[in-house]
């Protein structure tokens, strides 16, 4: 029995398997690790508008739900030459109570535009005199007069003295008063003054009815009077 001599003996010119193995070229700096898992900044963005938006809507829901309770009305009147009309809500103002916020614009025929804001507090005491009532507070004014270069914006304080005629008060006599002096005065006025007697009325739970007469002015270097008339209006709740 003969021993057949192996391949690498039987041919000496050819290299062992480990020579002929072509030697494994070096990686280059760029393929030296596989790529990182990168998180884009848009997702990540995006996740962080799901988180607050799932935070925020249960507390702007139920900012809602407390702020429906409060009593909504619209409230305008007519003149021969002037209009307002105010968007009247009940809101909770902390240590002060549940007290009326009002906002909107007045407009007159020489097409002054002047933009309203009040809040009134009830200061009277219903229980002791139940004939009367008081509200005082701030309110702030900011016009685009019709006269060139004229804008002026101010702060000015008030209230409203009302006297009812019964104690179901279904009627009443109101004189609201409103003064900005000079130095909460911005702008081409020295001063604001804005006067309001009123006769009211309830027509039905929701709907009032009155008559007033309004002095409405501001201190320019020529006074101008942007509501000296009579006036018919309405208030609706709901």
């Amino acid at each position: 029995m003969t021993m057949r001599p192996s391949r690498a003996a039987s041919n000496p010119l050819r290299p062992p398997c480990s020579a002929t193995r072509k030697p494994r070229a070096a990686r280059t700096r760029f393929e030296s690790a596989p790529p990182r898992r990168t998180v884009s900044i848009p997702s990540a963005l995006g996740a962080a508008t799901l988180a607050a938006l799932a935070v925020c809507i249960p507390s702007l829901s139920a900012a809602q739900e407390v702020g429906a309770a409060g009593m909504q009305a619209i409230e305008g009147y007519l003149s021969e030459n002037a209009m307002q009309l105010l968007y009247v809500r009940d809101m909770d103002v902390g240590e002060f109570g549940r007290n009326e916020v009002r906002g909107g614009f007045f407009i007159n025929e020489d097409r002054d535009l002047i933009g309203i804001a009040d809040m009134m507090i009830d200061v009277g005491e219903p229980q002791r005199r139940p004939y009367w009532s008081l509200q005082a507070g701030p309110r702030a004014y900011g016009a685009l007069m019709a006269v060139e270069n004229q804008d002026v914006f101010s702060i000015g304080l008030g209230g409203t003295l009302s006297y009812f005629l019964g104690r179901n008060r279904a009627t009443s006599l109101s004189v609201t008063a409103f003064y900005a002096p000079d130095i909460v005065t911005f702008g081409n006025a020295d001063n604001i003054k804005d006067v309001t007697v009123r006769f009211e009325t309830r027509l039905s739970e929701t709907t009032q009815l009155f008559v007033g007469y309004r002095m409405f002015e501001f201190d320019l270097e020529i006074d101008r009077e942007v509501d000296d008339h009579m006036h018919v209006g309405i208030r609706h709740e709901f």
